[in-house]
């Protein structure tokens, strides 16, 4: 009788240290992620951004000599996938001539212009499948955009005076570059109401007169760097 409680006892202590073993030996699996491999997903609504690039206003050469465009903007999330956003670029130019005397002013306030558009961001989850990163801010999209511009008439000495205005459709990608980069692309067309010159017979002589309607063709072409915050 002894010896088969001895054996009964034996026999409950191995069963239990087996199963304490065989449950501290199973692997956890862990549990699988629907996220993307890479995301730029972010709880700010808002980024600003200061940058400049081969954007309006930047000149390379030639009689005007170097034009820098310098651009502060900011993009708003006005629902997921749909931003709005606005621009104010200043142009400086170094070294250009002042008028046809060539006479030089080294450096001032080329244009001016300003940018305000809607942009719609488009294949987020696909591109969140494949991995790719995402975000309020990244991806490609479509905009519709307005801009006015206002150029410095150093020739006539009348300071800043209204250029053009346009309304333009695009297509464009927007990438982050490193925790506080950014690069924007973009390209596309529309109108604008730029001056038109013709020629107005009066008293028997012409006269030359400008005219913004009927509008003309524009397209816009646009690579620029920023820092982002």
């Amino acid at each position: 009788m002894l010896s088969r409680s001895l054996l009964l006892s034996c026999l409950l202590l191995f069963g239990k240290t087996f199963t304490a073993v065989s449950q501290t030996s199973t692997p956890v699996e862990p549990i699988p992620s629907d996220g993307p491999a890479e995301t730029t997903e972010t709880s700010r609504p808002i980024l600003f951004k200061l940058g400049t690039g081969l954007i309006r206003g930047a000149e390379f050469g030639g009689y005007t000599g170097l034009t820098v465009p310098i651009a502060i903007g900011a993009e708003y999330v006005a629902k997921p996938g749909w931003n709005i956003y606005g621009n104010g670029i200043t142009s400086i130019n170094a070294g250009g001539r002042q008028n046809s005397f060539d006479r030089y002013k080294y450096v001032y306030l080329r244009t001016l212009a300003a940018d305000f558009g809607v942009r719609r961001y488009y294949n987020q989850e696909k591109r969140r499948q494949k991995g790719r990163a995402t975000g309020p801010f990244t991806g490609n999209y479509v905009a519709l955009q307005s801009s006015s511009i206002w150029y410095n008439s150093l020739y006539l000495n009348k300071g800043m005076e209204y250029d053009y205005s346009n309304l333009v459709a695009l297509w464009g990608l927007q990438r982050r570059l490193g925790g506080h980069g950014l690069v924007d692309a973009y390209a596309g067309g529309g109108i604008n109401n730029n001056k038109q010159v013709y020629r107005e017979l009066n008293n028997n002589a012409y006269s030359y007169k400008y005219k913004r309607f009927p509008p003309m063709l524009d397209l816009e072409l646009g690579v620029k760097l920023s820092l982002v915050y």
